[in-house]
């Protein structure tokens, strides 16, 4: 029995955080993308579907685009993550707006945190999130191939 109980406490956490989110993700989308500015939804494609799904997320805004805390594992797991990085581009809704975005790149904390107020910053730290996702604001082209 101590064997079994042994089993069970070294489950990994991430598998609590992410039946956790399935559970609270589709009460969230109903407010995910208003004033809020902490709960957006990422609209992107699955990479090997093609269906259409949306994910509340939270997004900061960082340079020209915006920054995405990977808070359920890493590049290797996070399925929304390995969906935008196939496609190159997703959009988002925050604040009311929908934004295009594209060009993502993982990216160190130590880059990404500035962009997060510091409660955010205290927390990310403090569950260990290292790896963040920057997406790039779509650069809108005129007819003649310049910016607009």
């Amino acid at each position: 029995m101590s064997t079994n109980l042994r089993c069970m406490d070294q489950q990994p956490r991430r598998g609590i955080d992410t039946r956790i989110a399935k559970l609270v993700s589709p009460a969230v989308l109903n407010i995910a993308g208003t004033r809020f500015r902490s709960l957006s939804i990422l609209r992107h494609v699955g990479r090997r579907s093609g269906r259409e799904y949306a994910t509340p997320i939270t997004v900061f805004p960082l340079g020209d685009g915006f920054v995405l805390a990977l808070l359920y594992g890493d590049l290797a797991t996070v399925d929304w993550c390995r969906n935008v990085m196939a496609a190159g581009a997703c959009t988002i809704k925050t604040l009311g707006q929908e934004i295009a975005l594209e060009r993502p790149e993982i990216i160190p904390a130590a880059e990404a945190l500035g962009a997060y107020p510091s409660f955010w910053r205290y927390m990310l730290k403090a569950r260990g999130i290292h790896q963040f996702l920057w997406l790039h604001r779509t650069s809108q082209r005129s007819e003649s191939g310049g910016l607009i």
